[in-house]
């Protein structure tokens, strides 16, 4: 079971990198309660350690994996560890704290029958094995390690598998979703501050106070370009001088004219 994990592991993190996952980003994937993944590795070791704690070994990895999954229900493959162990634990429980084996199994794989008699943490299927179709009756002829696997071990191999292709795939375009939208906003404001130093303070200020200025209060006369209108009476007097002055002359001429 050992090689199947760790196969599912090196597979699942290579579909991952051709998809654009890296192991940066599988690094900050958040774990709720990521410290029972180290309790339900320890209490899988005390099971192969401790042939008399198997049962309480896969059952209290079972009931931790139950809860880590449902702390994370987003993280692909944590469903089917559960599973996984579970199935594992009753086959176990119902059997005496054992695991069954397929005759027909260890054959195609190439285990020797003999040592699967003499180990500690399994046991040969046969019609008085309960739950035999949930033990190891999945030939895996692996070249230097085979084995006989069970549903649960598929499932558990599947769920790290899973985890290993899908958690960095995702990890990965949060970052980057995340890095886009960061650069955007520096875009923004550095456009918006671009913008405010082409106007400059000092242009609206200026325009603001000239909008602000009342017609009354503006300068009037030629300095401003503006013909001062005439008052009333003022062109009837202007005539008036230029008639006398015109009588005037006309009685000079008039006097010189008698002199001579």
């Amino acid at each position: 079971m050992f090689v199947l994990l760790v196969l599912a592991l090196l597979v699942g993190l290579v579909i991952a990198r051709l998809r654009g996952g890296t192991l940066d980003a599988l690094g900050r994937v958040r774990v709720r309660l990521g410290w029972l993944a180290a309790v339900i590795v320890l209490a899988l070791v005390v099971a192969v350690v401790a042939p008399r704690l198997q049962t309480v070994g896969w059952l209290v990895a079972a009931v931790l994996a139950a809860i880590l999954s449902a702390a994370n229900r987003r993280i692909p493959g944590l469903f089917l560890l559960f599973i996984g162990l579970a199935l594992n634990t009753a086959a176990i429980g119902a059997n005496h704290g054992r695991m069954p084996v397929s005759t027909a199994a260890i054959s195609s794989a190439g285990i020797d029958r003999a040592d699967v008699a003499r180990s500690d943490h399994y046991v040969l299927a046969d019609h008085d094995t309960r739950l035999r179709y949930l033990g190891d009756v999945i030939a895996f002829p692996f070249w230097g390690a085979p084995a006989a696997l069970s549903a649960g071990d598929v499932l558990i191999a599947s769920g790290i598998g899973l985890f290993a292709g899908l958690a960095p795939v995702r990890a990965s375009r949060t970052l980057r979703a995340r890095r886009e939208a960061r650069d955007r906003r520096r875009g923004r404001r550095q456009a918006q501050a671009a913008g405010d130093a082409d106007v400059g303070p000092d242009a609206g200020s200026a325009a603001g106070r000239a909008g602000r200025w009342p017609v009354a209060a503006l300068p009037a006369g030629p300095a401003a370009g503006v013909t001062p209108t005439p008052r009333r009476g003022t062109m009837a007097a202007d005539v008036s001088d230029e008639r006398h002055s015109g009588d005037d002359s006309e009685r000079r001429s008039r006097h010189g004219e008698e002199e001579a």
